[in-house]
């Protein structure tokens, strides 16, 4: 990595010599990140109460399937996002999706704190 930008975009081989390996353990790594998270988070769900996961993933399921059917419909036209690339209506039916979920756990949060706030305030 002590060449300049310009020696990287110019020569292919320095791209592959001083680039890949570097890609390749990035790669390694994510992995080995991926597989301990799906590790210990399957270990924490039969450690704790399976019942009380499940019930939070069928509804975070139910939110999204509301920000799917329900509002994404607006998104569900394909746009052009430069000169060459299309966006397919699927994939901008998905994004709408994603801010739909985003917005509704974000509001959720917000009543929950703002819900907590108040029964501490009328008990104290």
């Amino acid at each position: 990595m002590i060449e300049s930008d310009d020696a990287i975009k110019e020569q292919a081989s320095l791209q592959t010599s001083l680039i890949s390996p570097d890609l390749y353990l990035a790669y390694i790594i994510l992995g080995i990140t991926v597989l301990l998270v799906l590790i210990f988070t399957f270990v924490g769900i039969f450690r704790g109460n399976i019942k009380k996961t499940l019930i939070s993933v069928g509804l975070f399921a139910l939110v999204v399937l509301i920000s799917y059917f329900g509002f994404a419909g607006d998104f569900g036209t394909g746009f052009s996002t430069s000169d060459t690339e299309t966006l397919s209506e699927s994939g901008a039916l998905w994004i709408g999706t994603g801010l739909y979920t985003f917005y509704i756990l974000a509001l959720a949060a917000i009543v929950s704190m703002f819900v907590s706030t108040v029964k501490k305030a009328i008990t104290s």
